[in-house]
């Protein structure tokens, strides 16, 4: 193969790449789907670190709060969720407080190829 070729078939495989890139790029209620069931999860563990002894006592309840709290956890995101979106891939970051669990954090994500990948958690 001579060197053009070369040079065209690697733009045409970066051309592709990046097309394909930036139709995948999840959009901000994918995301907001994603984090809701991310943030329960961390509160939820957050309820499991009780202390010893009352551990037991606070774990069933505290998860129930997390539930019933679930749905309103939605609008908070929305509100508090800042997007930059760079054509090929999203960064977010979302700002959270759940009483119930004692929670404040501040998590951020990548949304690329249409999944996430969250790479800051309290």
């Amino acid at each position: 193969m001579e060197r053009w070729q070369i040079v065209l078939l690697s733009i045409l495989a970066g051309c592709g790449l990046g097309g394909m890139m930036a139709l995948s790029n999840p959009d901000r209620s994918a995301y907001e789907n994603y984090a809701v069931e991310q943030i329960a999860n961390l509160a939820k563990d957050q309820c499991d670190r009780a202390p010893a002894g009352l551990g037991i006592l606070l774990q069933g309840p505290c998860r129930a709060a997390i539930e019933a709290y679930k749905p309103q956890l939605r609008p908070i995101l929305a509100a508090t969720t800042s997007r930059q979106n760079w054509i090929f891939f999203s960064i977010y970051r979302s700002d959270i407080s759940i009483p119930a669990a004692n929670l404040n954090a501040r998590v951020e994500s990548i949304g690329i190829f249409d999944r996430f990948f969250t790479y800051k958690t309290p």
